[in-house]
């Protein structure tokens, strides 16, 4: 017996030292949470969604990649003001009224039908500038040349930086200049109506002289004239224009940079302060829903203040 209550005490004692499972649930937890910690931030340090630097940002491979679209417009941070000389409406356009003349270009035109549409049916004296080979470039032109609106050929050039993409039909300045006036000719004949031209981007390209010139050849054999956008501040395309005896010309202010309708329209006054000030402005939009809405809206103030005018009338 004595044998027997020993036997079941050993068993006794191995039961109670024998291990629990909840030992082993903690080390697991424990892995996982810092498995989890260690592919969390080799996600952020590495793959780094949300920004530039992201691998679906900077890899065109990547079945994710889509290309950083540009700010519109001005290429800089803030455009540039220039001091104009005052001067008064002359010739065929000029205002028995005392108003002031101001020409209103609507730029991009040829990637938004309903948009260019709407714009074009407003009851304003708007002036186009249509992009060339873009897919409503042709319908687009021929609505506003049956209202008899000026029309531009919307000129893509080369930006500074290589994510701006001018689209179809760009110059560069890595091209020749025979180069540059044989691709001018193409887009000229791809927008026949065209009455101008100004420049789409052109940061970089506008601030080349020997580029602008060979782009501005082709004008003054068709007698067109060049207005220049300023994307950027060094731009010499006015200048080079001016001395190559071509009629040109710059614009005042940029719209709709920022698309907001409260700040469009303290744009519009901006542009018209400046044609009261001087007897003429031009004023550069973008066929944006909140430009039209403004437009829209602000068209009855708008032709209170100032005759809109075509804007080749505003080209010297």
């Amino acid at each position: 017996m004595a044998k027997k209550k020993a036997k079941t005490k050993k068993k006794t004692a191995r039961r109670r030292v024998k291990p629990s499972k909840t030992r082993f649930i903690w080390p697991l937890l424990l892995g996982l949470v810092l498995a989890a910690t260690m592919a969390a931030t080799a996600y952020l340090i590495f793959l780094n969604p949300g920004t530039e630097r992201s691998s679906r940002a900077n890899n065109k491979s990547h079945p994710l990649y889509q290309p950083v679209q540009p700010k519109l417009a001005y290429e800089e941070d803030s455009p540039p003001e220039f001091k104009k000389k005052s001067s008064k409406p002359k010739g065929p356009q000029a205002i028995d009224n005392g108003k002031p003349r101001l020409a209103l270009l609507i730029d991009d035109m040829g990637n938004r039908q309903k948009l260019g549409q709407q714009l074009i049916e407003l009851d304003l004296n708007l002036s186009f500038a249509i992009l060339p080979f873009t897919p409503h470039a042709h319908s687009l032109m021929e609505m506003a040349h049956a209202r008899k609106r000026d029309i531009l050929l919307h000129l893509p050039m080369e930006a500074t930086l290589p994510k701006w993409d001018p689209g179809p039909g760009a110059l560069s300045t890595s091209m020749s200049a025979r180069s540059i006036k044989a691709q001018v000719r193409k887009n000229l004949e791809d927008i026949p109506h065209a009455v101008g031209v100004n420049n789409h981007m052109g940061s970089k390209f506008t601030s080349n002289k020997e580029a602008m010139r060979a782009a501005l050849a082709p004008l003054k054999a068709r007698n067109l004239f060049f207005l220049d956008s300023i994307t950027i501040a060094s731009s010499v395309a006015h200048k080079e224009a001016r001395e190559m005896k071509i009629k040109t010309g710059r614009r005042d202010v940029f719209i709709d940079n920022e698309p907001d309708g409260a700040k469009i329209k303290a744009q519009l006054v901006h542009l018209v302060k400046i044609a009261k000030k001087h007897g003429s402005a031009i004023g550069i939009a973008h066929p944006y829903p909140a430009t039209i809405a403004t437009l829209e809206k602000e068209a009855a103030w708008l032709t209170e203040q100032v005759q809109l005018v075509g804007i080749s009338t505003l080209m010297e």
